[in-house]
């Protein structure tokens, strides 16, 4: 081992099979974005075509590898206010603004979520209180309000 040659050869040996070891760990981390973007693809084709099953796995995933895309919350969030799960869209709405105070469709459609909500809460007031009752007509104007604002969008 004292010989130089040897010495030499054994770098050389170790030096190429770091650079080996290095290549593949370029192809590996390649990779990986390949496949997100095409999941980021696939996701945004799914969104268009409405396909909101396929684009909720494929949002969930991109959220997975990269939480800081605001974008990604807030259409996760649409899939959950299209498919009636307010309280999930709220809370992946409130991480988009959370990462992205300025993201002001984020903060729009939680309202509209927020409205919605509130808009069948007072139905059901309406419903289960009597008439008479002094906030049934607060009520009764409130819902019409809401209902009003709701429909425009």
């Amino acid at each position: 081992m004292n010989n130089p040659i040897t010495q030499i050869i054994i770098l050389v040996g170790v030096f190429n099979l770091t650079a080996c070891i290095a290549n593949n760990n370029l192809k590996a981390e390649k990779q990986p974005e390949l496949n997100l973007l095409q999941i980021r693809e696939a996701a945004d084709r799914a969104y268009r075509e409405d396909d909101l099953v396929k684009g909720e796995k494929n949002y969930a995933i991109l959220i997975q590898a990269s939480p800081e895309t605001t974008e990604y919350w807030f259409r996760l969030g649409n899939i959950y206010a299209r498919t009636n799960r307010p309280r999930a869209a709220m809370n992946v709405y409130r991480e988009a603004v959370k990462r992205d105070p300025t993201f002001a469709k984020a903060w729009y459609n939680m309202n509209i979520v927020q409205l919605k909500q509130t808009a069948r809460s007072l139905n059901a007031m309406l419903i289960h209180i009597d008439k008479q009752d002094p906030l049934y007509n607060k009520a009764a104007l409130m819902l019409e309000t809401i209902k009003a604002m709701i429909d425009k969008e």
